[in-house]
């Protein structure tokens, strides 16, 4: 039906075409002569009263089927028009054009149908006007005119069935091909528009073209603001590295799950496990690039959990060799020399020293006892304003004797939570000694608690003390690494084992070289009122 509409169209603006030319050619000519240059030659009033119906067909008439037999049927009345009113502008041809017009729409019955009325008009018009055709014709030649328009109508209706047939299996192919097209376009776009993982297309020189709503969920970024720009998640310093990824993919190659680190609009490096692929137009040229990136910070986050639980368990059956071998004869060591202490004054100098350092050694297993034998917990209910208190009231002496001040800021709202009271004091107590012992020309240290949306509270504990490097924050939460020159590297060790015992966790949460160092404490709320 588009195709009819279309042919209706382009008909109906040529029979105005070749009107007003008509209407300019009788204005132009002598007006004694008769000139019709086209089969629309006839008075300005009949032409409009059959154009401007058809007109208002083409514009308002939805069944296009009718438009196209209402342009036949004014064509042939006008031809009736002409024979009756003005034969001698009537040529026979004029008969073979309504055939002709038929035949544009390719419609075999309406060239039958055509056929016959021309028969019919073209022998009306030789019986009647013969004298004004030609004299040296005879009668009879009208016979050829009609085997001629025979002919024509046998061979333009084989051809139009022909097209016809040809036409209607192009236009089922295209329209399969255009369902199949959209098939697979919705198929695409649901895929990029829903997909949880970034997927972004850039052009070959890594400006993005397009960008999908996860990859602005993840980086931050809205398509408006990168549109055209070089991509923004890569960092200054992998910029190098990913254009030589660019330059492969170019060549046909596929990237697949390459770990790199991409940035995020604020500044934030996230781990990510990206797929490239080229995208070719229809000569096989790589004209763009698609990229999936997938954010596995957490997965990172979780291997090094697990990494740093493999060292804990090795921390742990190392401690246990070591507590049992060193604990008996270390007792029997500091009996006799606490005998000598006591007996012998002359070497009590040495026995002191010898007792110091001997309970040194007895702390030291005791780190290792209390890291590989897993201590019952006795859980209990209560406020952890009260053991933070009791950890700063400890303290409080030790840090006025070295010019450090240590406050603890009000909570918020009361906050329960279920624990080893001991236990929990043993975490802070480690914190605020390592604290204390950063800060060797004093200084200040804040406790500040906060309550989270998703049911913890965290504490911070900040001091401005010497900080610590970034190469040694990776290390520092290791077993047995330690800055202090009497240090076991266990401290911390011992603080994460009973933070997640707690479900807690702990973080060094910012660090800076002079300026301080900041860790967060995180634990789980109770909720008393259920």
């Amino acid at each position: 039906m588009k195709l009819i509409q279309n042919r209706n169209t382009i008909l109906v603006k040529l029979l105005w075409f070749f009107f007003m030319a008509d209407l300019i050619a009788i204005f132009t000519v002598n007006s004694k002569v008769e000139v019709v240059y086209t089969f629309i030659g006839f008075s300005a009033i009949v032409g409009l009263c059959l154009l401007i119906p058809l007109s208002a067909l083409i514009l308002y008439c939805k069944n296009h089927a009718i438009t196209m037999y209402s342009i036949i049927t004014a064509f042939y009345i006008y031809i009736v028009y002409l024979i009756m009113s003005n034969p001698s502008l009537v040529n026979y041809l004029f008969l073979l054009l309504g055939i002709m017009i038929c035949f544009f729409y390719q419609d075999g019955k309406l060239i039958v149908l055509s056929s016959i009325v021309s028969i019919l008009l073209l022998g009306y018009f030789y019986t009647t006007q013969f004298s004004l055709i030609v004299e040296s014709m005879t009668k009879f030649d009208v016979i050829y005119f009609i085997l001629f328009i025979i002919f024509s109508a046998i061979l333009y209706g084989y051809y139009a069935r022909f097209t016809n047939r040809l036409w209607l299996k192009v236009f089922s192919e295209v329209k399969e091909k255009e369902e199949a097209l959209h098939s697979a376009q919705e198929h695409f776009q649901a895929f990029f528009m829903y997909n949880n993982d970034a997927m972004v297309v850039v052009d070959l020189l890594g400006n993005v073209i397009n960008v999908n709503p996860a990859y602005e969920r993840i980086y931050g970024w809205k398509k408006e603001e990168i549109l055209g720009e070089f991509l923004p998640s890569i960092p200054r310093t992998h910029i190098k590295e990913a254009r030589q990824r660019f330059c492969r993919v170019e060549n046909g190659e596929r990237i697949i799950g390459f770990e790199t680190v991409d940035m995020c609009k604020d500044g934030t490096l996230i781990h990510v496990e990206i797929t490239i692929s080229p995208i070719y137009d229809q000569f096989g040229k790589v004209i763009a690039l698609s990229e999936i990136c997938r954010d596995i910070t957490e997965r990172k986050a979780t291997e090094e959990l697990l990494r740093q639980r493999d060292k804990l368990v090795l921390a742990g059956e190392m401690a246990a060799g070591v507590a049992h071998e060193v604990r008996n004869p270390l007792t029997s060591l500091n009996g006799f020399i606490q005998l000598i202490h006591e007996t012998d004054s002359k070497h009590r100098t040495y026995t002191t020293i010898m007792l110091s350092e001997l309970k040194r050694i007895n702390d030291i297993v005791g780190e290792f006892l209390l890291l590989a034998k897993p201590q019952s917990l006795h859980m209990e209910i209560g406020l952890l304003e009260k053991v933070l208190s009791d950890v700063t009231l400890l303290f409080k002496t030790e840090g006025a004797l070295n010019n450090i001040s240590i406050s603890l800021e009000p909570f918020q709202e009361p906050a329960y939570i279920q624990g080893d009271t001991n236990q929990l004091k043993q975490v802070f107590i480690n914190l605020l000694k390592n604290s204390l012992e950063a800060m060797p020309n004093g200084g200040k240290i804040v406790i500040t608690p906060k309550t989270t949306e998703d049911g913890f509270v965290d504490i911070f504990i900040k001091d401005n003390g010497v900080g610590i490097s970034k190469a040694l924050l990776s290390k520092i939460q290791e077993p047995f690494f330690t800055t202090k020159e009497k240090g076991t590297g266990l401290g911390l060790v011992i603080i994460q084992n009973i933070l997640h015992q707690h479900q807690g966790s702990f973080v060094i949460y910012d660090s800076k070289i002079n300026e301080g160092t900041t860790v967060r404490v995180r634990l789980p709320v109770v909720n008393i009122s259920q």
